[in-house]
Order: C-alpha cells, then sequence, then structure tokens
C-alpha cells in the first residue's frame, strides 16, 4: 500500500495540473470519463470530467468505505427489518429479517454482488439508521474534496439531487482502494457465504465487473484487472470506476452515463478503449537517478566547503508518450529558501517536479549527497555580523550619532558665538580707550 501522504500528493496534482493531449484518445461513447496514471497523478485523459452524473450503485463504493473505516469485519450483525425495506426489484442478496452475517460477508455482498439490501443493513450498523449513515457519507464526501458531490441513499437508487462527478468519483476510488480489505473485495470474481441461521445453502456472488469477472463475460475479461465497482440505472446509464495494474504500472478509470447497445455495455468498452490507450500509447521512462546533480546550493555556516550538491532521494520514473518531443519534458526545482548546517547526508531538502507540456507527471524529493559539518567561528562571526548591522542595531547606533553629531554641532556653534562676543567686548574696550 502507498503511503498516503503520497496519495494526497496525486489526488492534488489531479485537481491542479492540466491534461496533456487533450484531444487525444479513444473516441469514446460515455457522456463523462476520466483516465489517471495510478503513481503520478498523470491525467492521460478526461471527457466532461466535472459535469454533473448520477452514480447508481458505485455509490457503494463511499458506503463500503466508510463501513471498513468503521466497523470490525469479522463482527456479527443482526439483519433489522428496517433496512431491508427496499425494492427486491434491484440489486440485492435475499437478506431476511433477523439474519446473523458478518460484515465482512455483507461487504462482499455490497462491492461483489451489488447488493442494495447489505447497503442498509450496513448503514445501520455504523450510525444507527440510514438517515445518519447518508449524512456522514455527504460529509466524507466534502472531507475528500468532492465538491460535484452529493448523496441522498447508501446504494446509488435514482434521484435527482444524488448526484457525483467522473473527477469526483475517481478521488474517492483512490482513497478507498488504499483500504486492503476493500482492494481485496473488488479484485474478487467469485465469492461464497455459507449457512446462516435463516439460509440453509450456500450463497454465491459473481461480480457483476466483467473486467475482473471472466465466468460472467469472457469476452471483456481484461487482463490485470483488480477493481472496483459497476453501476447502472435508467437514468444513470452505464457507469464503471476501475482499476488495472500491469508490470507496476496501475490506472484507474471512470465512465459515466455510458449506453447500452447490442455489442454490450459501454462503460466496460469504453473503459478498456481507455485502458488500452494508456498501455499502447504511453510507457515509463526513468528521468533522474540517484547520481544526477540536480542542484547546488550554498550551505550556510558550513565548515570548509559551503556548497552542496542535491540529488534525487531514488529514481524518478515517469509515463511519457512512446513518441514523446523531449522539448515539451521540462523541470521545476524547489528547495528551502535557506539551508544551514549542520546538515546530514540524505536529509530532504527540495522537490523535483517533471512535467510534460505543462502537466505534471511526476515528483521526487531532493537530499543531501553528504554530511555538511557547521563551522562555530564562521557562525560566531556571523551571527555577531547580523546583529551589529541587523535594523535593531544600526537605527538606534545611527540616531545616536545623529543625536551626537547634532550636540557637537550645536556646541560649536555656541563656542563660535562666545568667540564672537568676546571678540566684540574686545573691540568695544579698545575704542573706549
Amino acid at each position: 500500500m502507498r503511503k498516503l501522504s503520497v496519495l494526497l500528493m496525486i489526488l492534488l496534482a489531479i485537481s491542479c495540473t492540466p491534461v496533456f493531449a487533450r484531444d487525444a484518445g479513444p473516441d469514446i461513447k460515455s457522456a463523462s470519463a476520466i483516465l489517471v496514471h495510478e503513481d503520478s497523478g498523470y491525467i492521460l485523459f478526461e471527457k466532461n470530467a466535472d459535469e454533473k452524473a448520477y452514480p447508481a450503485s458505485t455509490t457503494k463504493i463511499m458506503t463500503a468505505f466508510l463501513a471498513i473505516e468503521n466497523l470490525d469485519p469479522n463482527q456479527s450483525i443482526t439483519v433489522q427489518d428496517s433496512a431491508i425495506q427496499i425494492d427486491r426489484d434491484g440489486s440485492n442478496m435475499g437478506l431476511l429479517n433477523g439474519e446473523i452475517i458478518t460484515v465482512r460477508q455483507l461487504l462482499y455482498g455490497l462491492l461483489v454482488n451489488s447488493a442494495n439490501d447489505a447497503a442498509n443493513v450496513l448503514a445501520e450498523a455504523v450510525a444507527g439508521d440510514v438517515d445518519s449513515f447518508v449524512a456522514l457519507m455527504n460529509e466524507r464526501a466534502a472531507a475528500l474534496g468532492m465538491n460535484g458531490t452529493h448523496y441522498v441513499n447508501t446504494h446509488g437508487y435514482h434521484d435527482s439531487n444524488h448526484y457525483t462527478t467522473a473527477r469526483d468519483l475517481l478521488t474517492l476510488s483512490m482513497h478507498a482502494m488504499e483500504q486492503p480489505l476493500f482492494r481485496e473485495i473488488v479484485g474478487t470474481a467469485i465469492y461464497e457465504i455459507p449457512p446462516t441461521n435463516k439460509y440453509k445453502e450456500t450463497r454465491i456472488l459473481s461480480n457483476n465487473n466483467i473486467l475482473v469477472n471472466r465466468f460472467r463475460d469472457h469476452r471483456f475479461a481484461y487482463s490485470g484487472a483488480a477493481g472496483i465497482k459497476t453501476g447502472y440505472t435508467s437514468d444513470a446509464g452505464s457507469c464503471l470506476s476501475s482499476y488495472v495494474e500491469r508490470n507496476g504500472n496501475g490506472f484507474f478509470c471512470v465512465t459515466l452515463n455510458g449506453p447500452v447497445e447490442a455489442e454490450g455495455s459501454y462503460s466496460f468498452i469504453d473503459s478498456i478503449a481507455l485502458f488500452d490507450y494508456a498501455f499502447q500509447d504511453f510507457s515509463p521512462r526513468t528521468v533522474a537517478n540517484t547520481t544526477d546533480i540536480v542542484t547546488i546550493n550554498e550551505v550556510k555556516w558550513a565548515r570548509g566547503d559551503s556548497q552542496l550538491i542535491l540529488s534525487a532521494k531514488e529514481p524518478l520514473e515517469v509515463l511519457l508518450p512512446k513518441s514523446y518531443d523531449k522539448s515539451l519534458l521540462t523541470t521545476e526545482i524547489t528547495t528551502k529558501e535557506e539551508i544551514v548546517a549542520p546538515v546530514k547526508e540524505g536529509a530532504v531538502l527540495g522537490r523535483l517536479t517533471y512535467l510534460y507540456d505543462g502537466a505534471r507527471v511526476g515528483m521526487v524529493d531532493l537530499v543531501a549527497t553528504r554530511n555538511v559539518p557547521r563551522g562555530f567561528f564562521k557562525m560566531v562571526f556571523s551571527t555577531l555580523w547580523n546583529i551589529i548591522f541587523s535594523p535593531w542595531v544600526i537605527t538606534p547606533l545611527a540616531v545616536i550619532v545623529a543625536l551626537l553629531v547634532l550636540r557637537s554641532m550645536a556646541e560649536a556653534r555656541k563656542r563660535q558665538r562666545a568667540r564672537e562676543r568676546r571678540r566684540q567686548q574686545a573691540r568695544e574696550e579698545f575704542y573706549r580707550h
């Protein structure tokens, strides 16, 4: 699992980085979509990513996300009738009033079988009632920066006030996939729930995501697919949040409001086209090594050589078009305004960012390549020098000097007037005699 701090940097990149080749990529039928490289946050493709759309059952990503955060997966729950009073024509796992079932089994029902009844049971277990849980969903959406999202239920039944955007759903999906249990569940094709106190037979759950589940439709099974969640209503169209990883390169894709036609659901067809685009038209390239001299900085109070080389903390690979233009690959270097000795080898002192055609494609920390000890006498002399010539010292000294000069001038004028008076008195005395 990647660290949360790394994820936050990526999400920040997604929210503020322009997209390279915005008009490039496949011609898709879904109304909105976004395709992102996992490690860098590099947006390879987007279409109407900030336009309002209905999420359908991709809503259950948020429901599962909160349930995993707040419940023990091994905890047993007794199903309440209030949670399962839903339209049984929708997707469900047939939960019965009084049935005892674990949180883990409910999560599999929720994410693999897209069970609406499981969504409400988990909601009540977390918050006491469904309405309170929906309030938590909206609070978390706001906290994640999902400003184009609003929930009114736990499962995605259509409501005109229940909506999201492709970019918001991407943000949620990336956070959810940081949870190991969530990642495990959404990558599962088939799951079995043994008999319960209300069921004598084993329930067999089959994942609706046919990128993952070749048993449903082998034509759409996709190598490296590991999630995430499907959705469909007549108002929302065909929806899919998906994730694929091959050879260490992971990509998130969201498609919303895709048509369903004779050849299949375009949430799958478009997502496959976008993943093919990512793997066929882009490749990782090493752009920085730990031996490269990225920048040379002066170190204050250094003993001996005050110049310090900063290099990449680790080799940096970025995703670039296979036929990329080297002139469009640029860098941004940021370092601490002032580097002060002592400095330890390996200390993080800055960051190197790579951009391609203005889009951020990767970043790496810059570190000190050697130890820099502090020069004691240099520090003392520099400190005294700075104190002496600081405004707090110079200004009062200047005022004192000015006052002394003015006083000296006044006394000189006073002495001059005294001499003039004595001369005048001498002249007057001379003329009297």
